[in-house]
């Protein structure tokens, strides 16, 4: 027995998804189906993280040395964090 799933995702990914799984003579379905065969059987996620870009990269710089001189707040416990949040 077969249903429909509606997901969204990006038009651009879609388009190359779609143009690859057809190179491999596959239809896109297929390769949903497969993934959420592997999804329930494995019991796990797999995501691939793009690597940072240069601001990103700069902005995590400053961070640690903030943090390696102690300007940071914290470490915080879940309320401690919502509390001090809260506070500025």
């Amino acid at each position: 027995m077969y249903t429909t799933m509606l997901i969204k995702t990006d038009k651009v990914l879609k388009q190359k998804a779609q143009r690859l799984a057809k190179e491999m003579g596959l239809p896109l379905g297929t390769l949903m189906n497969n993934y959420l065969r592997n999804f329930i059987v494995e019991r796990q996620a797999i995501f691939n993280a793009p690597m940072p870009n240069k601001k990103t990269i700069k902005a995590i710089e400053e961070a640690r040395k903030e943090f390696k001189a102690g300007r940071t707040p914290g470490p915080f416990t879940a309320k401690e964090a919502i509390t001090y949040l809260k506070s500025l």
